[in-house]
C-alpha cells in the first residue's frame, strides 16, 4: 500500500527519536507504536469504507423500493382510471339488460292476450281416419312438423264457415331438428277426392266442409300427416306485412295494373284504404299492395303464376319477420293473430311465432308438376288434372321429406286411378 503524508511524517519522526536514543528498546518500542497506528488507521478506512458501501447499498435498495412503489401508484390509478371509465357502461348495460327483461315480460303478456282472440279448431280426432297406417308407421315423416296453410277471401271476416273457398292451399314443412322450411302450393283448381268420393277442384273442400275437410283432402290424397293448420283472411295478410314495415319485390307493368284492380276492389270489400302502384320495377309494397299482388291470376302462367307469387310474398314476409326486433315482432303477431284461425295450441302458436326467427325456407314449389299435369273440364269445371297422382305423390315427398324411394299408399292408388278414369 503506498504511504500517505501523514505516513512519512511519523516515519521521519520515529526515525529522529531514534536517532536521539539509542538504547534498542526504546527503538522497538517506538517501532510498534507505528505499526499499531499503521493498522488502527487501516481498520478504520476499511470500517469506513464497508460503512460507505453499506450505506449505498441501503440507498440503491431505497431507491430501488421506491421506483417500485411509484410503479404500482401508477399501475394502481390506470386501474381506477379504467374502472371508472367501465363503470357507467356497466351501469347501461345492467340498465339495458332490466329493461329488456321487462319489456319480455311485457310483451308475453301481451302475446298471450292475443292469442285468446284465435278462432281454436282441434282437428286430431276429425283426422284421424284421413292418415293412411302406412304413413302413420313413417319415421322419415315423423321427423317433421307438417301444417297446412290456407288463404281465404272471406268479406263476412268468418274463417270457419261460409263460403270459403281456399285461393292460398300451401302445404308448411319444418323439419323438427334443423328448422329447414319447404312450400308446396296445391294448385287451387286441381282435381282431387275433396271427401266421400266427390271429385272436384280441391278448394271447394274448405268450402264445404272447412279446415276438418280441406286437411283430410290433402291427408288421403297425397300420403300426408298434417293434423295443424292456419288460416288467414287477406286483411290479416295486409296488416302484417305492414305491421312488419313492407316488403319489396320487383312488379311488372301487367302487374301493376291488375294489383290496382285488386285494392280497388278490396277497397269496397274491406274498406281497405289503399295508394296506387304507379311505377314497375322494384317497387317497396305496402300490406295491402302486396296482398293485391299475392291474387292476380290473369297474366301468363295463370293460377300457377299466382301460387309462385303467393309464395314468393309469404318468404319475403317471413325474411322480414326474421330481422324484426321484438316490438315489430309482436305488433305483425297483433296484425295477424286477431284474424287467424287454426288448431295449433296458445303453446304451440307462440314457439311457431318465436321460431320464425330460426325458420329458413329452402324449397318452394307447386303441386301438381309441370310435367305430370293436364288440363280438363270435369264436370263443368275446368280443372288442372294431376295426371298420374302416384308419380306426383312420390315427387312431393322426394321434396318435402327427401324421400327419394316413397311408394304411395293404396289409397292413393285408388285415387290414381279414379282421376285417370276422368280423362281417359
Amino acid at each position: 500500500m503506498a504511504k500517505n503524508r501523514k505516513d512519512i511524517e511519523n516515519d521521519i519522526l520515529i526515525e529522529e527519536r531514534i536517532g536521539e536514543e539509542e538504547d534498542y528498546e526504546e527503538y522497538a518500542r517506538l517501532r510498534e507504536e507505528r505499526e499499531g497506528i499503521r493498522a488502527r488507521r487501516s481498520r478504520i478506512e476499511e470500517e469506513n469504507e464497508r460503512r460507505q458501501n453499506a450505506e449505498f447499498e441501503r440507498a440503491r435498495k431505497r431507491k430501488a423500493e421506491e421506483a417500485r412503489a411509484r410503479e404500482e401508484e401508477k399501475k394502481w390509478r390506470s386501474y381506477e382510471k379504467r374502472k371508472k371509465k367501465k363503470h357507467p357502461v356497466r351501469s347501461f348495460l345492467l340498465a339495458l339488460l332490466v329493461v329488456i327483461v321487462a319489456l319480455s315480460g311485457a310483451l308475453l303478456i301481451y302475446m298471450r292476450s292475443l292469442l285468446q282472440t284465435v278462432d281454436s279448431v282441434d282437428l286430431e280426432n276429425a283426422l284421424e281416419s284421413s292418415i293412411s297406417p302406412q304413413v302413420r308407421q313413417d319415421r322419415t315423416m315423423a321427423g317433421y312438423q307438417n301444417i297446412a296453410l290456407f288463404g281465404v277471401d272471406s268479406r263476412e271476416q268468418d274463417l270457419l264457415s261460409g263460403d270459403n273457398r281456399s285461393d292460398t292451399i300451401m302445404i308448411c314443412s319444418v323439419n323438427k331438428k334443423t328448422g329447414e322450411t319447404r312450400l308446396v302450393s296445391v294448385y287451387r283448381d286441381t282435381l282431387l277426392n275433396i271427401g266421400g268420393g266427390d271429385y272436384r277442384k280441391c278448394n271447394a273442400a274448405y268450402a264445404y266442409g272447412g279446415p276438418q275437410q280441406a286437411v283430410a283432402m290433402l291427408n288421403s290424397n297425397l300420403d300426408l300427416n298434417i293434423t295443424d293448420f292456419v288460416t288467414i283472411g287477406f286483411e290479416g295478410l295486409a296488416e302484417t306485412i305492414d305491421a312488419l314495415g313492407g316488403i319489396d319485390l320487383e312488379i311488372t307493368e301487367e302487374e301493376m295494373e291488375y294489383m290496382n284492380s285488386y285494392m280497388d276492389d278490396m277497397y269496397y270489400e274491406i274498406g281497405k284504404e289503399y295508394e296506387e302502384v304507379t311505377d314497375w320495377g322494384m317497387q317497396h309494397l305496402s300490406g295491402i299492395q302486396a296482398t293485391a299482388y299475392c291474387r292476380i291470376r290473369y297474366t301468363e302462367g295463370d293460377d300457377f303464376r299466382r301460387a309462385e307469387r303467393q309464395r314468393t310474398v309469404l318468404m319475403l314476409t317471413m325474411e322480414k319477420a326474421k330481422k324484426a326486433n321484438p316490438v315489430r315482432l309482436a305488433a305483425a303477431a297483433g296484425a295477424v293473430l286477431g284474424r287467424t284461425a287454426t288448431s295449433l295450441s296458445s303453446t304451440e302458436l307462440m314457439l311457431f311465432i318465436l321460431r320464425a326467427r330460426m325458420m329458413d325456407i329452402t324449397e318452394s314449389t307447386g303441386f301438381p308438376t309441370e310435367e305430370d299435369r293436364m288440363f280438363a273440364t270435369i264436370n263443368g269445371e275446368s280443372c288442372v288434372v294431376p295426371y298420374y297422382l302416384t308419380t306426383n305423390v312420390k315427387k312431393l315427398h322426394r321434396t318435402l321429406f327427401d324421400q327419394d324411394e316413397y311408394e304411395p299408399s293404396p289409397t292413393v292408388e285408388e285415387i290414381n286411378e279414379n282421376i285417370n278414369a276422368y280423362v281417359n
